[in-house]
């Protein structure tokens, strides 16, 4: 079993993209449909001194992003297990914040396997 995991790091986004915690949990929630991943509980988006962090759980895989609305900077992160399409979700989440910059990096991630070492002779 593996996940497919993609993540990015948008800049330019504009800071009233932000503002709307309603507006995040639903683009948590059409980010987890375009990626065909099932939530398992409602989004959860919360503003502090140190941006605005928003995640939405699901069965098999997550949705999180954590936004500097000052610095005009998100990290998104979309992970599912196998028939995930992450990549579709991570679309949607730059899209709609609208990000001028983003730099993406996608990872198959599975088991860890321990290599035995060589007997000593």
């Amino acid at each position: 079993m593996t996940f497919e995991h993609v993540f990015a790091d948008l800049a330019g986004v504009p800071a009233n993209r932000f503002t709307d915690p309603q507006g995040l949990a639903g683009l948590l929630l059409a980010a987890a449909n375009a990626a065909a991943l099932n939530p398992a509980s409602p989004p959860v988006v919360k503003t502090g001194p140190r941006g605005v962090s928003a995640a939405l759980l699901c069965h098999g895989g997550l949705v999180a992003l954590h936004g500097l609305p000052e610095a005009g900077l998100c990290f998104a992160d979309v992970a599912g297990l196998g028939g995930a399409l992450p990549q579709r979700g991570l679309d949607v989440i730059v899209k709609r914040l609208g990000a001028r910059e983003v730099r993406t990096d996608a990872r198959r991630r599975g088991p860890v396997t321990q290599t035995t070492p060589p007997e000593a002779s």
